[in-house]
């Protein structure tokens, strides 16, 4: 069994990271940041705030990517145990509603990590 959905996704959740921080222009942000502080960084996230809004939405699902990654890995390789199926199920789910929003998505990567947790998956103990 390989041992790779949290390291794929740790992976995944720092490239969406690092050009969210990074080259925030090349997503269609530039300046977000001198906007941000010109506001004032303190409840910077409002409707009525769109370029931030959508920064801030951008940014977050990264370093949330990461953290699930993390725990996954750990699952994985401290616990020695291959992923619960409703992990794999999870992200299938998440995925393919994020693809089918917007198709030019990184969401693909994780629709892959999906569909290797569900097929690395622990199978169900039938009790009986």
């Amino acid at each position: 069994m390989k041992k790779i959905n949290g390291l794929a996704l740790i992976m995944i959740g720092l490239l969406h990271s690092a050009i969210a921080l990074g080259i925030p222009g090349a997503l269609g942000f530039s300046g977000i940041w001198q906007e941000i502080m010109g506001i004032g960084v303190l409840d910077a996230v409002k409707s009525n705030q769109l370029r931030i809004w959508g920064y801030y939405w951008f940014l977050v699902p990264g370093f949330l990517m990461i953290l699930y990654g993390f725990l996954c890995h750990w699952i994985e390789n401290q616990l020695n145990l291959p992923l619960p199926a409703f992990v794999g199920w999870g992200l299938f789910i998440v995925s393919c509603f994020c693809i089918l929003l917007d198709i030019d998505t990184g969401f693909w990567l994780v629709l892959l990590v999906a569909v290797n947790a569900i097929a690395t998956s622990r199978p169900a103990k039938v009790e009986g």
